[in-house]
């Protein structure tokens, strides 16, 4: 089976943007699903990481329009979805198991995909003469 390495790119890179405006636009409905307590700093840092994956994923997005893209940015997410894996199986008493189990259903997918897709991306670029 073939994958299409830039479809699960660019995918990964739109969910990414998507999931970043909710979490700049509206982050207490989308906090209200972990916490009935939505305080200013929680709600700012929904919004601060929302910001990161809007980037990222405007980022990949515009690199996957180059005719020999390099991957550097779908990388830079893949290494941002799995320090968020990370980060949620280190301190899971922290995020509660309903916060470790809908993180990592999203971040080691997302994380997965964007090193396949990264990797495939860098193998397949012509090298400099």
């Amino acid at each position: 089976m073939n994958v299409d390495e830039r479809a699960v790119a660019r995918t990964i890179a739109l969910g990414r943007i998507l999931f970043g405006a909710l979490m700049l636009f509206i982050p207490e409905t989308v906090l209200a699903r972990a916490s009935d307590v939505r305080p200013g700093p929680l709600v700012w840092l929904a919004r601060a990481f929302g910001i990161r994956d809007v980037v990222l994923g405007v980022g990949a997005v515009i690199e996957l329009t180059e005719e020999d893209p390099s991957g550097q940015w779908v990388a830079l997410g893949a290494a941002a979805d799995t320090c968020d894996a990370v980060a949620a199986a280190v301190w899971r008493d922290e995020l509660g198991p309903a916060g470790v189990v809908s993180t990592l259903a999203l971040a080691v997918p997302a994380a997965a995909g964007g090193w396949y897709s990264a990797l495939r991306l860098r193998s397949q670029r012509p090298r400099p003469a």
